[in-house]
């Protein structure tokens, strides 16, 4: 038997779940940076509503509301900065991935003043980051529940750091946040979810209650996809977007055991490079994955498609049709380059089986070879 987990963040969710969680957020301090993105926080209603809440409390607050896709190391120093003048208690970060990863690199930074690039990877930290909030308001990452943070190098690199003390504090999960969002972001968020779920059930770290929260939110998925296929995601009624928000943190909770596999590594590639979005790149080697799991560990493919309760043409169907495209192509030059960032990759020694080096440049040059 292995149970094995740890899941420190306390979570409050439904409709007015901000409005209605006054006292938790006076327990964190009088002084809140808070952390968005430039306009989803505003148009979603959430930074209103913890604006609003904040006020009521009497606790002050201040905005740094210049996080972009892929959160960048350089924004999360002057954030910090700002945090650290104003003598803020806690970081509460509205958004998405980015600016929930964001929010857990300025807690960090802010706790410690001077902390560089390299101090910030190795973990020499003095003190314990400041406590963090996690708004979501997209139904993708995860972020809310994992102890995980992406950041974007100066160099261009996504480099992701974990560590216990940057789970969230308190995590905030009202659907009617993400009922605003585009389409096309829509779909993205919901197949970058299908990924966590997916690399977390095949992962070695996988364990017994990682593959219940991998195949719930799986099953979570299928029950809209269907319809999200036929019909597209323009005005999604709010039983569907709850299904997808809650789809997402059970693939939080997964990866949050596990960690990811190969799509992960190297759709970070396709998003530096190429600036394609994170769940879309993630997503496009969904196929490519399980072919190999199905090859290497066929029963535990078998008993995937078993779980989740779907064949194999209608699942890679659905996914095909809700994946936004990822219309590119790779010199063989650009996949010699890349070679280096598969060697010894953690996410890559995750598979089941041997997946090499080699057989990431097979998957590239099969995939997106220039002709």
């Amino acid at each position: 038997m292995n149970l094995n987990s740890f899941m420190p963040v306390k979570r409050v969710t439904g409709a007015g779940c901000v409005r209605a969680s006054t006292k938790e957020l006076a327990k964190l301090g009088s002084v809140c940076l808070i952390v968005t993105g430039r306009t989803s926080a505003k148009v979603s209603g959430a930074l209103q509503d913890v604006t609003d809440t904040l006020d009521r409390n009497g606790q002050k607050w201040l905005l740094f509301d210049e996080i972009g896709q892929n959160p960048k190391l350089t924004d999360c120093m002057a954030a910090a900065e700002k945090a650290i003048a104003a003598g803020a208690d806690f970081v509460l970060g509205i958004g998405g991935g980015s600016a929930l990863d964001a929010a857990k690199c300025i807690a960090v930074l802010a706790a410690n003043p001077g902390l560089t690039q390299a101090q910030l990877y190795a973990f020499d930290w003095a003190n314990a980051p400041l406590r963090t909030v996690a708004v979501g308001t997209t139904a993708g990452t995860g972020s809310e529940v994992t102890k995980v943070s992406v950041i974007t190098t100066p160099d261009g690199r996504k480099k992701s750091f974990h560590h216990e003390t940057i789970f969230p504090a308190l995590a905030l999960g009202d659907p009617n946040y993400t009922m605003s969002l585009p389409p096309m972001v829509t779909r993205a968020t919901a197949v970058d979810v299908l990924a966590h779920c997916a690399e977390s059930f095949f992962s070695r770290s996988a364990n017994h209650i990682s593959r219940c929260y991998a195949v719930e939110g799986i099953r979570l998925l299928l029950s809209v996809f269907p319809m999200m296929a036929e019909t597209g995601c323009d005005n999604l009624d709010y039983d569907t977007r709850e299904k997808l928000y809650c789809a997402s943190i059970f693939g939080g909770l997964a990866i949050n055991v596990t960690g990811t596999c190969f799509p992960h590594t190297m759709g970070y590639l396709l998003t530096e490079t190429f600036g394609i979005p994170h769940g879309t790149a993630c997503a496009v080697f969904q196929k490519d994955f399980y072919e190999y799991n199905k090859t290497v560990v066929p029963g535990l493919a078998a008993e995937y498609l078993e779980r989740i309760g779907c064949s194999e043409e209608e699942y890679f169907s659905l996914l095909e049709k809700l994946t936004p495209p990822c219309d590119i192509t790779m010199s063989e030059a650009l996949i010699a380059e890349s070679h280096s960032r598969w060697v010894g990759n953690g996410s890559m020694a995750k598979c089941q089986g041997e997946f090499s080096a080699d057989m990431a440049d097979d998957v590239l040059r099969r995939k997106f070879l220039t002709k």
